[in-house]
């Protein structure tokens, strides 16, 4: 376990089936720090009020769409934020793709999770989308069998762009443990000197 005088969120982002779990999951274990995922946090509640159809499969009410995840991503920051004010550092894995894409919303993560800013470290996992899609088909969940069939719609230019923000690169392809290896040994020489990791990108 890595000890700080400040707690500290690292923000694991990327489309889906890219490998965040995978990485997120070795990086708490190897940091010793807490374990947040979207999906966790928020599916089983949205599944049982069914809210499966909103969150999963692209619909025809964009803005009940954007509703649902809206209140998905609170439940997330919030259970961050608990964690963070017990100085019980996270590692927080969810797409992200409003704060990876926009300055602005990159700007307000820090202020949902009530630290400064300094404090609060995007990791952007990089797969290239052939990668993603074969992901998708061997873990055969009902959610990827739109972006299987159409992945040219959802695996957009701009979805597949590196974020807009300062970020940490790890390249989806490699091992999780190969992953969080490459990944910890400049992290954790920054942390140790207490270097602004916001700025830095791999």
């Amino acid at each position: 376990m890595i000890s700080s005088a400040l707690a500290q969120a690292i923000i694991v982002c990327g489309v889906p089936a890219s490998g965040k779990t995978a990485f997120g999951k070795e990086l708490s274990r190897r940091l010793g720090w807490a374990y947040l995922d979207l999906d966790t946090v928020t599916n089983p509640l949205f599944e049982y009020a069914g809210g499966e159809f909103l969150v999963d499969v692209p619909s025809a009410d964009p803005p009940i769409r954007a509703t649902v995840n809206d209140v998905r991503y609170r439940c997330l920051y919030d259970t961050a934020r608990e964690n963070l004010e017990v100085d019980m550092s996270v590692v927080v894995v969810a797409p992200f793709t409003s704060e990876r894409t926009f300055p602005s919303a990159w700007a307000s993560v820090a202020q949902r999770l009530a630290i400064e800013s300094g404090r609060v470290h995007l990791v952007w996992i990089d797969t290239p989308a052939n990668e993603v899609v074969r992901r998708m088909i061997n873990r055969g969940a009902p959610r990827d069998i739109e972006k299987i069939a159409n992945p040219d719609l959802y695996l957009t230019p701009d979805v597949m762009r590196a974020p807009g923000v300062p970020h940490w690169r790890v390249d989806g392809m490699p091992s999780p443990s190969t992953q969080v290896s490459a990944f910890t040994e400049g992290f954790v020489s920054c942390l140790r000197n207490e270097a602004d990791l916001s700025q830095f990108v791999s």
